[in-house]
């Protein structure tokens, strides 16, 4: 059995647990009509139109890379080290439909990989983008990219370290064997009828001033790398990418669709029981930030929303699953346009406030808050007697009494209102939001 199967850290298990529609269908598929895609025409092809540009520029061997990433120094030496090693030519094939969590958007990503385009010979490379959903699935996922590959005309196939790996499990290690893949398509490659062409992770040796396989460091060198979570912050914190780690027409594109945080639209996203003293907090926060003036400021409160955008919804959790939704679906419009929203729902579901981080996270930047007020206290507080008509069986599926509250594992902030007024609480998340770069 797969070891990914039962682990919620999983992004593609994830994925088809809370986001896939409840059926599946499978059989025999005749096509009608391909999709229409409005983006980058010229570097959309379907197999037979690929194999015909390869006929027509004479290619008989083809090695193919796949990537979910910009494309950087590193993946610019492995790749022509590669066709060099293969004595082929080079189809750049970049995935461009749905990837990983917080992975870089489409658009981003292929004005990233115009860019390095440019620096390959000419005559023996070229780019074509593939309409592919990422599973995230490892060994598994590897086969099936070479499978497409060889569809597409394609007699090599580069599998790098950790090839379509979704990084830690929930216990904090790797899913997969980062040779795991190379091992199984190796295994299988006379099968598939394409070859695999393995390679190592690319390092910087300072001393050589070039990249080289991990594998080909030797001792006493000092090698260099950049994890995507470094860029990412240095990019984020307005810092210098070393000029060794990438191009700098790359690093242009990067920085037109992340500029630093303090530039970028938020989201203060609470989370509490009835009574917890959200809405409060989230309205006293309001007032500092409209005193700080940079950017315009939104509430999203929870009946104001479900006043004004889901009135038709009842208080099923299937109906309060979809009230969230549309809460981070506005606030995420709200920080892609550089604006600040702040959500003050119930949100008691632990998937729910994961789906609303990572729509919002795609367009800015998400802080969650807990305000951890006990039941007892929020009982005590409860004005509208709430509390009391579901203890009464009067009210069903109310958070806290015939309804459970997931305790968020890993909150930014934990709030509890038994020690701080609103205005000290308000306090504290601005303090929270300086600390993290988005306002100076």
């Amino acid at each position: 059995q797969p070891a990914e199967v039962d682990d919620p850290a999983h992004p593609g298990l994830f994925s088809l647990l809370h986001k896939s529609k409840r059926v599946c269908l499978g059989g025999p598929v005749t096509g009608s009509e391909p999709p229409a895609c409005y983006d980058f025409k010229h570097l959309r092809d379907d197999p037979s139109a690929l194999r015909q540009k390869f006929r027509k520029r004479g290619w008989s061997r083809v090695v193919a890379f796949q990537t979910r990433n910009p494309m950087h120094r590193a993946h610019f030496e492995l790749t022509c080290r590669a066709a060099k090693a293969s004595e082929a030519d080079l189809l750049l094939h970049p995935v461009v439909g749905m990837t990983k969590p917080g992975d870089v958007d489409h658009y981003t990503r292929v004005r990233c990989y115009e860019q390095v385009l440019r620096r390959y010979p000419e005559q023996t490379t070229i780019m074509s983008l593939l309409p592919l959903a990422m599973r995230m699935a490892g060994p598994r996922e590897a086969v099936w990219h070479a499978i497409i590959r060889r569809n597409f005309g394609c007699s090599g196939f580069i599998v790098g370290r950790d090839h379509a790996g979704p990084g830690n499990n929930g216990n904090g290690t790797s899913f997969y064997d980062p040779y795991a893949a190379q091992q199984l398509v190796r295994k299988h490659q006379d099968q598939l009828e394409i070859e695999m062409i393995p390679f190592e992770e690319m390092m910087y040796v300072p001393e050589r001033g070039q990249f080289v396989p991990r594998n080909e460091v030797r001792e006493g060198e000092t090698p260099m790398t950049l994890s995507g979570t470094e860029l990412r912050r240095r990019l984020r914190d307005g810092i210098d990418v070393p000029e060794w780690f990438s191009f700098p027409e790359v690093l242009d594109q990067l920085r037109r669709s992340f500029p630093p945080r303090h530039r970028q639209g938020f989201v203060i996203f609470f989370t509490g029981l009835p009574s917890s003293g959200k809405s409060t907090i989230a309205n006293a926060l309001l007032a500092k930030l409209n005193e700080d003036g940079t950017r315009p400021v939104t509430v999203l409160d929870g009946d104001g929303v479900r006043r004004h955008l889901s009135s038709e919804l009842g208080f099923s959790r299937e109906h309060r699953n979809l009230n969230v939704l549309r809460i981070g679906y506005v606030a995420g419009l709200i920080a892609k346009s550089g604006g600040i929203a702040i959500c003050a729902p119930i949100a008691p579901y632990e998937n729910i406030r994961r789906q609303v981080r990572e729509l919002v996270e795609a367009a800015g930047g998400f802080i969650e808050v807990h305000v951890a007020t006990p039941v007892d206290v929020c009982e005590q507080r409860d004005r509208k007697g709430l509390y009391a008509k579901a203890r009464a069986g009067l009210l069903e599926n109310f958070t806290g009494v015939n309804d459970p509250y997931e305790l968020p594992v890993t909150p930014d902030l934990r709030i509890d209102t038994r020690e701080y007024t609103p205005d000290q609480a308000a306090q504290q998340i601005l303090l929270k939001i300086e600390a993290l770069g988005y306002i100076r």
